[in-house]
């Protein structure tokens, strides 16, 4: 159940509260808790009641092996070299990822073009620690940005993104 969800359900059970009390002001039974007749009340006089819907998105990423998500073959680590890349990434564009290479502390993104993207991740974070996936909070403008996002494993780790470098062919 989420953050949300709790909230709307504990607001349900103010109202259904508040209807008893009504209930019990007209004559009817009340509430009994602990063999004590109780009546409920909420005083409505100048107050105001408020409420906030809030929505959040979460993106799953899916670690990926030797193929992605349409049947490609994704080639080894080793037979890229690293280019300068933007800061930011559509969230929209990544389909799976893999343990980077040439280290421990990054992530390559399979992107839907086909093209890879090491991120590189914060100082302690181990790339192993997302063997069983991760996934990102979608912020407003809906990009994954270097030195702003955040990646969470689903073993509870969280790493930060240093940067991206793009990964092209070698000739």
């Amino acid at each position: 159940m989420g953050f949300g969800l709790r909230k709307f359900l504990i607001f349900l059970g103010l109202a259904a509260g508040a209807l008893a009390g009504t209930a019990a002001a007209q004559g009817k039974e009340g509430i009994s808790f602990l063999g004590r007749q109780m009546i409920p009340q909420i005083e409505t006089g100048n107050g105001y009641f408020q409420v906030r819907v809030q929505s959040r998105v979460i993106i799953r990423v899916s670690p990926i092996n030797n193929r992605d998500t349409f049947g490609r073959k994704v080639p080894s680590s080793d037979s890229f070299s690293e280019k300068k890349a933007r800061k930011c990434y559509a969230m929209s564009q990544f389909i799976g990822f893999r343990s980077g290479g040439g280290g421990k502390e990054n992530l390559e993104l399979l992107t839907r073009d086909g093209t890879l993207v090491r991120a590189y991740l914060s100082d302690g974070c181990l790339s192993r620690e997302f063997y069983a996936g991760a996934y990102m909070e979608r912020p407003a403008d809906g990009n994954l940005c270097e030195d702003r996002d955040i990646m969470h494993a689903r073993t509870g780790a969280k790493c930060e993104i240093d940067k991206f470098r793009l990964l092209v062919a070698k000739k």
